[in-house]
């Protein structure tokens, strides 16, 4: 018995080492990209994303270039290039601004740019399978990046270790319960369904019609009830997207203890600004706070994408019918972010 012992405890010791050499390792690569200037990793993230996208493209051209090019618009003049890059600059740089990391951009580019790929999927006879292959290299090029230039949020690495005693993760329990990821999910999903059949039902066919020239096909749009079914089966990733997003991050968000301890007493002669802001913005709780700017970027950025790549890409597609087809997963997005405000208005969450 005595060797068997010995052998478990020293397989066991040479667990414990190799465990804390990854820990070690991981901490290096920590501290290296704590290092980097915040410039420098936007710059990195910028050129790799860029890079990716068009490697990734011309790689798979055998497969997307046949259809996406039937559809789309030839870009013969600099600035329209020049453009679409300082688009992509922007969004890179406001996901960094606003903190997020690979989580977080991976949500946030999938449902930025899905009323791009719905569109092509519902109305121009793009098939699924080079539709998918697109909106995938487009995911992957922007949060690949992230993933390993930029560190996860404290957030995130505490919410993946249930047994950190120190997490600042509030409503655990809610959060990593599988009955409320699954209503709160079909939450969602069941909104962004309603939003987009009532928009079908109501001021979309005359839009597609006007401001999509040569739009090959709109009868999706007149689907009506018997397209709800597969309307909201195809719409399932967005909402566990958007629960992800904003619910998950603003339902975790810290404790009313937390919030409290960190907050600094107000302090005499201060700038009127600043009474300003601690009266309203800074009255909310973190988690309405980290909830209604989630919501807003999200929505203000989907338009704002929505007519970049319509109006920039797609031929026969104008500004105006861009914004209206936007506009229709803004309203939706808000009306998820006002649903999930509600469920964490509720005691004890």
């Amino acid at each position: 018995m005595a060797p068997r012992k010995k052998e478990a405890l020293s397989a066991a010791k040479a667990t414990v080492e190799s465990v804390e050499h990854e820990a070690r390792k991981l901490q290096q690569k920590a501290r290296s990209l704590d290092r980097m200037h915040p410039v420098v990793r936007f710059v990195l993230v910028l050129i790799t994303s860029l890079a990716l996208n068009s490697a990734l493209f011309t790689l798979t051209s055998s497969v997307t270039l046949g259809e996406l090019g039937s559809v789309s618009k030839h870009l013969q003049e600099w600035w329209e290039v020049a453009g679409l890059i300082a688009w992509k600059a922007v969004e890179i740089g406001l996901a960094m601004v606003m903190g997020f990391d690979g989580r977080d951009v991976t949500a946030f580019i999938f449902l930025t740019h899905l009323p791009t790929y719905s569109l092509l999927a519902s109305f121009y006879h793009i098939r699924p399978t080079t539709v998918l292959l697109s909106y995938g290299i487009t995911l992957g090029a922007t949060t690949l990046p992230f993933i390993f230039l930029c560190r996860p949020s404290p957030f995130h690495r505490s919410l993946s270790h249930a047994s950190s005693p120190t997490s600042p993760v509030a409503n655990r329990s809610i959060l990593q319960d599988r009955p409320t990821t699954i209503y709160t999910t079909l939450a969602a999903t069941s909104i962004f369904t309603v939003v987009l059949y009532l928009a079908y039902a109501t001021v979309l066919p005359t839009q597609l019609v006007l401001h999509f020239h040569d739009i090959p096909d709109i009868s999706a749009a007149h689907a009506g009830p018997a397209g709800l079914p597969i309307l909201f089966l195809a719409l399932v990733p967005a909402g566990c997207a958007a629960r992800d997003f904003l619910f998950v991050s603003s339902a975790g968000s810290l404790s009313k203890k937390q919030e409290q301890a960190a907050t600094e007493p107000s302090r005499e002669g201060e700038y009127l600004a600043c009474a300003v802001y601690r009266s309203t913005w800074g009255a909310l709780s973190m988690k309405t706070r980290v909830l209604v700017s989630r919501t807003v970027v999200l929505a203000a950025v989907l338009v704002l994408n929505t007519v970049v790549q319509l109006a920039g890409t797609v031929r026969g597609v104008d500004v105006e019918g861009a914004s209206a087809w936007g506009a229709v997963w803004a309203v939706a997005t808000v009306a998820v972010g006002v649903t999930f405000g509600w469920i964490e208005a509720v005691d004890g969450v």
